[in-house]
């Protein structure tokens, strides 16, 4: 629902606007104190709001550059330009227009209804995921619920997270029977990043318990066996849902949270099961231990989406960047032809910035020109992405506009969002 806020980058206006200013993301002094704001997250055992009034940040050694976007100048990355920048900011100011009055984004009804917005839907449904992925878009900017211009925004989209916490930990708010069976351990990793990247660029205490829970909920639910995580706890595994389940733990385990060692090392049993070697090129499939029958044979296949996912999880679970494996892996991705599709483009666009030199110029030059034409300019619908023009997303129909332009966003933003979750292992 939109809601009168004052005009600017940050603000919400009722007409489309053609074109928007372009912001220089240049580092910025820190506060002292925290937002003034007198209200913030409700959880359901909390006997009343609570007050982040004269806090002061104190982020974790990993997220420190976070805020202030303060790149290195001795890695061979080059600086984000304009072009990017600007995309960045038109691509939340959608989001802003687009959040509800409760704090949440939605993938199937983010229009809700409004004139004009008749097929912008999905098949998948999940608050909880589209929440997660537009709070990371705020946050990989470097905004954050203390103050700014998308304070209110973050803050209420965190608020409506913990809100919906249930005592286990669990983040996800069950939909409709059909998407809960596919999209319940995909909400909760990535509402859980969402919740421990605040954490991290913070030091909100009052978010570490929501975290350390939702940190918690996943390392219960990681299949004991066989190592990852499938669609619900317990429930086989698959590379897919297991990346976001990795990305979660290290980004608890950066932002100061308690992670078991064990977790990772049964990361590392599955990532065995899936990995392949064909024509000496690592590869890696979505779960090579699915029925050899015509519904499931595909999943048994590396693709370069699945390859992408594997590769990183290597980073995270300690594979150097200069290990062959990883080179033939990444050339692999880069030998096959040009897809659309954002999740592919979403892990493929992290493992190529941390391998860095030819690695990344070469997919930096491919992918970013690409992104920033494909952005809407102008309309209702400018800074986002068309989950179907001017090519079919590979999950466009069934994830939507917000899945499309979250994850796009993200990609757009590896210069100042990635973390030292890569370059502890990959140096």
């Amino acid at each position: 629902m939109e809601v009168a806020k004052i005009d600017g980058p940050g603000g919400l206006r009722v007409e489309a606007q053609p074109t928007v200013g372009t912001v220089r993301r240049l580092p910025r002094s820190e506060p002292d104190l925290a937002h003034s704001g007198v209200s913030r997250f409700i959880q359901k055992s909390a006997g009343g709001p609570l007050a982040i009034d004269g806090r002061a940040r104190e982020p974790a050694a990993a997220f420190k550059k976070r805020r202030n976007r303060t790149l290195d100048p001795s890695e061979a990355h080059g600086q984000p330009i304009e072009l990017t920048e600007r995309a960045v900011e038109l691509g939340l100011e959608f989001l802003a227009r687009h959040q509800a009055q409760d704090g949440s984004w939605s993938l199937h009804n983010y229009g809700a209804g409004k004139q004009g917005y008749e097929q912008e839907t999905s098949q998948l449904r999940s608050d909880t995921a589209a929440t997660g992925l537009a709070l990371l878009a705020f946050l990989g900017a470097g905004y954050d619920h203390y103050d700014d211009k998308y304070a209110q925004e973050v803050r209420k989209a965190i608020a409506f997270l913990v809100k919906n916490q249930k005592p286990d930990g669990d983040l996800f708010l069950p939909m409709d029977d059909q998407s809960n069976r596919s999209v319940w351990l995909y909400s909760h990793g990535i509402a859980t990043i969402a919740l421990c990247e605040a954490v991290g660029m913070t030091g909100d205490d009052e978010l570490r318990a929501p975290a350390q829970k939702a940190i918690d909920f996943i390392v219960a639910a990681q299949h004991k066996q066989l190592g990852g995580w499938r669609y619900a706890p317990g429930q086989e595994s698959d590379t897919s849902v297991s990346g976001w389940q990795l990305m979660a733990l290290k980004s608890g385990e950066l932002a100061g949270l308690k992670v078991p060692p064990e977790a990772y090392r049964r990361v590392e049993r599955w990532l065995e099961f899936a990995e392949s070697a064909p024509d000496g090129q690592t590869q890696y499939a979505y779960n090579p231990l699915a029925p050899a029958k015509a519904t499931t044979i595909h999943g048994r296949k590396p693709t370069p989406a699945t390859t992408s996912m594997g590769l990183l999880m290597r980073l995270y679970t300690g594979w150097n960047r200069n290990d062959p494996r990883m080179k033939s892996g990444c050339d692999f991705l880069l030998s096959n032809p040009d897809v659309q599709d954002s999740y592919y483009w979403y892990y493929a666009t992290q493992l190529m910035f941390h391998m860095k030199g030819d690695y990344w110029k070469e997919w930096n030059s491919r992918l970013h020109p690409l992104l920033v034409s494909q952005q809407v300019q102008s309309g209702r619908f400018a800074g986002s992405w068309d989950p179907r023009l001017p090519a079919a997303d590979r999950w466009g129909p069934q994830a939507g506009r917000m899945y499309v332009t979250t994850l796009n966003l993200l990609s757009l933003e590896v210069y100042y969002r990635h973390l030292p979750i890569y370059e502890q292992t990959a140096k």
